[in-house]
């Protein structure tokens, strides 16, 4: 185990100090009050590590195998506790905000979200994206880069890779037009794509757990705005190509596993089955609880569906949203293939993690600050530029520290569970 930084014990020992000091005010206030039968309730100290989620506070019996991939290693933990690792990184850096720009934010950047696919390369999974400060990304992913060193057996190059991040960072807001050959790793990837239709709908009916019939009748009626505008958008589509032929529970993800989801074969452009179309239909959380992002209170779609339209290399297609039984859910289209990083078989060498994180650096570049300061993106890129040069060494101190905390973390909850 990872033991934690100086700063972290130093902070501990301020949150102890802290919690004691209002436990001795509690005891000095009780001697001027007549006694009484009950004792004055106290208050619980604060955990000494902000990332530990008890793994009593969560239910995984509908899903076992998410808690086998917690339990496997440091970053699928990392993967799940996303919404207090970005309130931690809100918090850490809560003075260096204050007046800061804000940006297009992807929410949940780690190296495992960097996926090839028919449309292109470059981090996925929108589900938290929002908008905010940029050291939310950078944390995340920065972190993500450093538990998938260790675990790869490249522990000794994280710095130097935290820094190819922040080059390819830099590249971009200094040129959004920069571009680069395709990892290496994306192009293995690429080069193993196969285009069988029926494997693929075996693939996509294997997915698909049962849903009650009346909760397909719902689903699909509440469907009916999401077509009408899919229709509007793309008027050349046949008036039934979005007519749900199959539906079914998605048990996939592991920072989502628990939310609601759902995979619909529609018909596409034509009654042949393998001219279907695959909707993914997720729920939209929220995330009012990670302090310096802007959200609206509650479920906002339009979070997730500007966060992919900016960030992402090539946005899903379909993209919409739709409400049912008190629950809001953003709607995309899968492609045919589809494969993410897998830290313990795809980062064989320094050399090629170093192009993921140059390659992820300029995608965050770009879509930080696209059109969200219109006519002004010269400006803020400017503005982003000071503050990288201003903090890089600041945020990788950070995310070392909070690599250790992960660690930590992890282990207490797999003691635990």
């Amino acid at each position: 185990m990872m033991e934690s930084p100086p700063s972290d014990r130093r902070r501990n020992r301020n949150r102890h100090a802290i919690a004691f000091a209002a436990i001795l005010a509690t005891a000095l206030a009780a001697c001027d009050r007549q006694p009484t039968d009950e004792a004055p309730p106290i208050e619980p100290a604060q955990d000494s590590n902000p990332l530990f989620v008890d793994p009593a506070s969560r239910d995984f019996s509908a899903n076992p195998k998410l808690l086998q991939r917690i339990l496997a290693t440091p970053h699928g933990y990392f993967r799940f506790i996303n919404v207090p690792f970005s309130h931690e990184v809100c918090g850490r850096f809560g003075a260096d905000l204050v007046g800061t720009p804000t940006f297009n934010l992807h929410g949940d950047a780690h190296i495992e979200q960097y996926a090839t696919t028919d449309l292109g390369r470059g981090l996925t999974d929108f589900d938290d994206s929002s908008t905010g400060p940029a050291i939310v990304d950078l944390a995340r992913f920065g972190v993500s880069l450093y538990l998938a060193s260790d675990l790869a057996g490249l522990g000794a190059e994280a710095d130097s890779l935290f820094d190819e991040f922040l080059r390819g960072y830099r590249a971009a807001l200094d040129d959004p037009s920069t571009e680069v050959e395709e990892p290496r790793l994306a192009a293995r990837k690429r080069a193993k794509f196969k285009y069988d239709r029926e494997a693929y709908f075996r693939f996509i009916d294997s997915l698909m757990e049962p849903v009650p019939e009346d909760e397909q009748r719902g689903l699909v009626e509440s469907l009916g705005p999401y077509i009408e505008v899919m229709h509007e958008e793309s008027p050349e589509l046949a008036a039934d190509f979005f007519t749900v032929e199959r539906l079914g529970y998605l048990r996939q993800g592991i920072g989502s596993a628990l939310d609601i989801k759902y995979l619909a074969r529609t018909r596409g452009p034509s009654a042949d089955p393998l001219d279907d179309v695959v909707l993914e239909i997720k729920q939209v959380r929220d995330l009012t609880d990670i302090g310096c992002i802007s959200v609206a209170a509650g479920p906002d779609p339009f979070r997730v569906l500007i966060g992919q339209a900016r960030i992402a290399t090539e946005p899903y297609k379909f993209l919409g949203y739709a409400r049912f039984r008190e629950h809001t859910f953003w709607v995309h289209a899968w492609v045919e293939n589809y494969s993410e990083i897998d830290i313990d078989d795809d980062l064989a060498s320094a050399e090629e993690v170093a192009e993921v994180a140059f390659d992820v650096g300029l995608q965050l570049g770009r879509g930080h600050v696209k059109a969200i300061a219109q006519p002004l993106d010269l400006q803020l890129r400017k503005e982003q530029m000071r503050l990288i040069d201003r903090d890089a060494e600041k945020i990788k101190t950070a995310c070392r520290e909070l690599a250790a905390l992960t660690v930590e973390a992890w282990e207490r909850f797999k003691a635990g569970a």
